[in-house]
């Protein structure tokens, strides 16, 4: 007769292999192979169970860590007063949830184009006043915001919520500043480039500049990561090398040679992946902060040349 999860015959004793039920599921094969003929197991196959069951729980251990530590790798900001630079007044928003943003915009001319732009993981936008500083100085209109918990915006940041807010800064763009979507232009350095791909997805925009960006948060992972299997339990994406393809926009991509937080070969790999609306410009010598310092002047004019093309409908249909 059958009693519990186990046959027993009618001596008493168990009359294997068991059937192991739990709800509608039966795992009687697995159980099977490691239950003994005559109803006991092996030293080897105990050995072998034990196992599967360690690597099982080291695994789910693994992926609690992996969900844990993912706000916290993703984004390392930095709270305190962000002053605007030169040419910047200070900029407020509420996101869709509510959150307050705090960020800096330059003067919004009438017509061309003008950048949206979307700063590294880590610090807030004053690591950021020298390069800005100078890219208004070279003409160039921007907006800006810091993510979440940095500088003087609240919150924490996370993969979903920097797109919600993207996607708010953006609509503030064309209805508190009037800026047309023909003319905003994408601007992110290195996990700001994945926003900005993900925006330019989302939303119709003139253009992407994407600077030292990655292929994917699952290949950084396994990157830095080569002997953990972190990259299977991650919840970001930051797909770059998924979106770029289906993108309608074109992308200027720029990386420098020397980068070593992401190397050159990302860029290379995104660039090859957008086809015809793709660009590519690697800066030799430069690092993954000090693009625009290596590339001097010759940076903004080339972001600027970029815009004007791809906001301007005669010089696009060229």
């Amino acid at each position: 007769m059958r009693f519990g999860v186990w046959d027993v015959s009618a001596t008493g004793g168990l009359a294997g292999p068991p059937v192991v039920i739990c709800g509608r599921f039966r795992f009687h094969r697995i159980v099977s192979w490691l239950y003994h003929a005559e109803g006991a197991f092996t030293r080897r196959r105990m050995t072998i169970l034990w196992w599967i069951i360690g690597v099982g729980l080291a695994l789910g251990a693994l992926k609690l860590l992996v969900v844990w530590a993912e706000p916290y790798m993703s984004f390392v900001p930095r709270r305190g007063p962000t002053p605007p630079p030169p040419g910047f007044t200070a900029l407020h928003l509420r996101s869709p949830d509510g959150t307050r943003l705090s960020g800096w915009r330059t003067e919004i001319p009438v017509e061309g184009p003008v950048f949206l732009y979307f700063c590294g993981n880590a610090g807030n936008l004053d690591d950021r006043r020298d390069l800005l500083a100078r890219a208004a100085a070279a003409g160039l209109a921007i907006v800006t915001f810091d993510y979440r918990g940095a500088g003087e915006s609240k919150g924490r940041a996370t993969e979903t919520n920097v797109y919600h807010d993207a996607d708010a800064i953006y609509r503030m763009m064309i209805d508190t500043l009037g800026v047309g979507p023909e003319r905003i232009v994408l601007w992110g350095h290195s996990i700001g480039g994945a926003v900005a791909i993900a925006l330019a997805h989302r939303r119709p925009c003139a253009g992407v500049i994407a600077e030292a960006t990655f292929r994917s948060a699952r290949v950084m992972a396994r990157r830095m990561l080569p002997f953990l299997p972190a990259h299977w339990f991650m919840t970001y994406r930051f797909d770059n090398e998924g979106t770029v393809p289906n993108l309608t926009c074109p992308i200027l991509f720029i990386h420098g040679s020397d980068d070593l937080t992401i190397p050159v070969e990302d860029s290379q790999y995104l660039y090859d992946a957008s086809g015809e609306r793709g660009q590519l410009w690697i800066v030799p010598g430069a690092d993954h902060n000090g693009i625009y310092e290596v590339a001097g002047e010759q940076f903004y004019t080339r972001l600027l040349l970029f815009a004007q093309q791809v906001s301007d409908p005669a010089l696009r249909a060229r």
